[in-house]
């Protein structure tokens, strides 16, 4: 039995070579059109017959020097490159096939097969259109390698012509006849007798050149085939089995789905192997470089200069006292709260910005998390995702609402008796004292003299509570200073401006030391004010309440700042970030574990089981193929 079968219909048997022949002209004009154009997508066509032997045959189209037709302008290329790309490659032989009646110095095939092949190691000629040869000449010459000479030689075969394709005349009668035209030729007839001519004899040369092609690249060849199988076998089993129609065996993938799942979920929050990646962080590393590096960068972005001008300091201070006047050196409370409240809501946008952040990539965890066998499952990997979606919104949403809460919490009270807020006493003290007393001479005392101020920008300076630009922050123990130490950490230098609690100081000499001291940090807020207040005149008692609440805000600013830094990290992690890890399986389970659900979240996809099916028929090739070059290798041996 006889039959053809293509690779667009697989399912559809030809036993006519008639119809052969029209579906490969059908499936021609479907790709190229009508216009006579070339595709590099093949038609790929099986025969399977008792008469042939066993052969892949590439037949490439003949070269065209000038467009015709509707034929594209640069045709001539778009084939020629079509040709080398399969005459390239070193594993193939090339068929050069001319036209015995044409100048073969001229021919194409031959040049381009030497362009490839320059030592014609992997070329055998094929003379075709002997019998149109002019009367009196023959293509022995060529035939005997006399003209060109390739390793491995030319051999002359007559096809059908236009006329007998015409007339369907079989291929049978076709070798018949051209046995006959050999035998009575006087040139060939001594070939046709030991049958070096024809095309049965061409069939049975390509045959043994194959093999003993496939012999010199076996080794090659074998490798390439073994990692192939290995490759192909490892995406079978990606696929895994087709499933069942068994309720227990949905039950049992189900679990270990889930189980799977919860296991890649927790391990990429907590650190392991899963999702590792060289080039960036993910993950838990992610979430934690957001609370320790991110998010303190933005909270301490927001430096109180930047968003309470002077104007806006003295006209709180002027608004809140009414029609009162002020006793020199009072404290203004009511400006101080309504301004540091101000501040602190702005700590709002930082803090959502830290929920937000971890959210997302909670979410990105959990879609990276699918274990393989949910891209079989396209319901089952829907219903994980929408289970998994809602469970992230209510933490979050629980989250969000507790950062809320944080920053109420610091609206409701402003505490001023915080252990580290800053000593009012001493800095009305330092910011009050007269400018002349600062030149009164010290007292006598026993014990060493004082010791001069350090320079503007020293260690002393930059620990002021009254540095309201921010600088370098400094560690050291507390000094009677307005300041005292100040917060750890580089990142924001208006941290460093906050005040700690400070001792009062005990003598008059120490109250002057600390308000020289004060002094060099004058001259840069005098500035400042005289920029924000253009116009504006001051007395040394607004100057001085203004320069008090400056120092009042800094510090207490910088309290409420690190209560947000250490509460809404733990805010998160509680809320949210455990509250998932703790609830992810249950909420699967409850959602999921349904028994009305299994039949239908275990429909595989379409496209699934079609990949299945041709990575079986690839690893069943590559396993023949495997097996054909083990034979013949066991042949060479």
């Amino acid at each position: 039995e006889e039959w053809g079968e293509f690779l667009h219909c697989p399912k559809k048997k030809f036993t006519v070579f008639k119809d052969i022949r029209k579906e490969i002209e059908d499936e021609t004009e479907r790709i190229t059109g009508k216009k006579q154009a070339i595709s590099h997508n093949p038609i790929r066509l099986r025969i399977t017959s008792p008469h042939v032997p066993d052969l892949t045959l590439v037949d490439l189209p003949g070269m065209t020097k000038v467009p015709v037709g509707d034929q594209p302008a640069d045709i001539e290329t778009q084939i020629r490159d079509l040709v080398l790309k399969y005459t390239a490659n070193p594993n193939s032989i090339i068929l050069s096939v001319t036209p015995a009646n044409s100048d073969i110095a001229t021919s194409d095939s031959i040049q381009i097969a030497r362009a490839v092949d320059p030592k014609g190691d992997r070329t055998i000629g094929v003379l075709t259109k002997l019998d149109l040869m002019d009367k009196g000449t023959n293509a022995l010459g060529m035939l005997q390698g006399k003209v060109v000479q390739l390793k491995l030689g030319f051999i002359g075969v007559i096809n059908r012509s236009q006329k007998d394709i015409a007339d369907e005349k079989d291929l049978e009668s076709s070798r018949k006849d051209e046995l006959k035209y050999f035998a009575s030729h006087p040139a060939y007839a001594q070939l046709a007798s030991s049958h070096h001519i024809g095309t049965v004899f061409l069939a049975r040369r390509l045959n043994s050149i194959l093999l003993s092609h496939i012999k010199a690249r076996l080794p090659a060849l074998r490798n390439r085939i073994m990692s192939l199988v290995a490759t192909s076998r490892k995406e079978l089993q990606s696929l895994g089995e087709a499933p069942s129609d068994d309720a227990d065996d949905h039950r049992k993938m189900l679990l270990s789905v889930i189980t799977q799942y919860v296991d890649n979920f927790c391990t990429t929050i907590d650190g392991g192997r899963h999702l590792t990646s060289f080039s960036e962080l993910r993950g838990g590393a992610r979430i934690s470089h957001t609370f320790n590096q991110l998010f303190p960068q933005r909270l301490n972005a927001i430096l109180p200069h930047e968003n309470l001008p002077p104007s806006e300091i003295h006209m709180t201070i002027r608004n809140t006292k009414g029609a009162r006047t002020s006793l020199y050196g009072s404290v203004p409370q009511d400006a101080f709260e309504m301004l540091v409240k101000k501040l602190i809501k702005q700590l709002r946008e930082p803090a959502s910005w830290c929920v937000d952040t971890v959210f997302d990539e909670l979410r990105m965890i959990s879609e990276e998390c699918e274990p393989k066998e949910l891209q079989r499952f396209e319901t089952l990997r829907d219903r994980f995702r929408e289970v998994s979606a809602e469970m992230l919104s209510r933490c979050f949403r629980d989250a969000k609402k507790m950062i809320e809460s944080l920053i109420l919490f610091e609206l409701a009270y402003i505490n001023t008796n915080h252990p580290d807020f800053c000593d009012i006493g001493a800095v009305l003290g330092a910011t009050f004292v007269e400018p002349l007393n600062l030149q009164a001479p010290p007292q006598k005392a026993q014990g060493p003299p004082a010791q001069a101020p350090p320079p503007a920008g020293s260690a002393g300076d930059q620990g002021n509570p009254l540095n309201w630009f921010g600088g370098k922050e400094s560690k050291g123990a507390r000094s009677a200073t307005p300041v005292g130490k100040q917060s750890k950490g580089g990142a924001g230098e208006a941290a460093a401006s906050a005040a700690a609690p400070v001792e009062p100081p005990k003598s008059r000499s120490e109250q002057m030391q600390l308000a020289r001291r004060l002094q060099h940090d004058r001259e840069a807020r005098r500035q400042w004010l005289q920029e924000g207040l253009a116009g504006v005149q001051l007395d040394p008692r607004e100057e001085g309440e203004i320069e008090l609440v400056i120092t009042l805000i800094v510090s207490y600013f910088d309290i409420v700042r690190k209560n947000l830094r250490d509460s809404v990290p733990k805010a998160i992690m509680h809320f949210m970030v455990n509250q998932a890890k703790d609830k992810v399986q249950v909420e699967l389970l409850r959602s999921l574990y349904k028994e009305d659900l299994m039949g239908e979240v275990f429909v595989e996809r379409p496209e699934t089981t079609e990949q299945r099916k041709q990575c079986r028929q690839m690893v069943s090739a590559l396993e023949k193929a495997l097996g054909v070059l083990n034979e013949v290798r066991s042949m060479q041996e």
